[in-house]
């Protein structure tokens, strides 16, 4: 084989193995963006029971979960359950975020249950609260920035 001929495949590979390696680093480094999740929740109203409202002038109402913790790009799916018995003296309950981005206010009536779904689009804490029960039934959404 002459000299010219193996130069040139010598550099025919060289090239070929260049382009691979500039085809493949930004491949192995390329960030993947969060495309989010389904995250599922199961909530009810729940209360204290050493708290007599009477006495108090206050509520014995709180949510079952205080915090809900998802990250931005989340889809939220609530189930919430007002476990409360279908009689004259029984409450309503509500799961109400006032904030501009959310602007989500559901009640639901003794017995009754009710899934509440929506995007988690921006980040921050947002509080959610039971329109009938305030200042005891209280929580916040935490709405997380994805790290990658």
């Amino acid at each position: 084989m002459k000299n010219s001929v193996r130069i040139s495949i010598i550099i025919s590979v060289a090239v070929i193995i260049t382009a691979l390696i500039l085809v493949a680093i930004p491949a192995m480094t390329k960030t993947t963006k969060y495309t989010g999740v389904k995250r599922e929740f199961y909530m009810f109203d729940s209360d204290i029971p050493t708290i007599n409202e009477t006495t108090s002038g206050m509520p014995h109402d709180v949510f079952s979960i205080p915090s809900i913790t998802v990250m931005r790009g989340d889809m939220v799916v609530l189930h919430f359950f007002n476990v409360e018995s279908v009689s004259p003296d029984s409450d309503s309950h509500s799961f109400t975020i006032w904030d501009k981005h959310y602007n989500i206010n559901v009640v639901v009536k003794p017995g009754e249950n009710k899934t509440i779904s929506f995007n988690a689009t921006t980040s921050g804490i947002f509080p959610y609260i039971c329109t009938f029960h305030q200042p005891t039934m209280t929580g916040q959404l935490v709405v997380l920035e994805p790290t990658s």
